[in-house]
C-alpha cells in the first residue's frame, strides 16, 4: 500500500492475497474502524472492540486518511474489509 493506493485497489489486492477472486471486489468494502482496547466491556477484556465504523469510498486513499486524521488518546483505528451485504443489513 502506498499513499496513492485507492480503497478499491487495496480490497482487490487483499482478496488476491487470500486466494479469493479479485474480480469480486465489488462485494467488499474497506472500512475505517475506530475502537478501544477491551471495548470498555468485561466480555472483551484484552481484545480490541470497534465502536465506530465508516465505509471508505472506493476512490479514497486510506493511507492519506490515516495521516490526516488521528483518533483521540485512548482510541485506535484500523482498516477492515467487510462484505457490503453485511454493511447494508447493519444500516437498516
Amino acid at each position: 500500500a502506498t499513499p496513492r493506493s485507492s480503497a478499491r485497489q487495496l480490497v482487490r489486492e487483499a482478496l488476491e492475497r487470500y486466494g479469493l477472486n479479485p474480480d469480486d471486489f465489488g462485494q467488499f468494502a474497506l472500512c475505517d474502524v475506530v475502537g478501544r482496547p477491551g471495548g470498555g466491556t468485561a466480555s472483551s477484556a484484552g481484545g480490541w472492540q470497534g465502536e465506530h465504523l465508516r465505509e471508505v469510498g472506493d476512490w479514497e486513499r486510506p493511507l492519506v486518511l490515516q495521516e490526516l486524521w488521528k483518533p483521540k488518546a485512548g482510541w485506535s483505528r484500523r482498516f477492515e474489509i467487510r462484505r457490503r451485504q453485511e454493511l447494508d443489513r447493519a444500516g437498516d
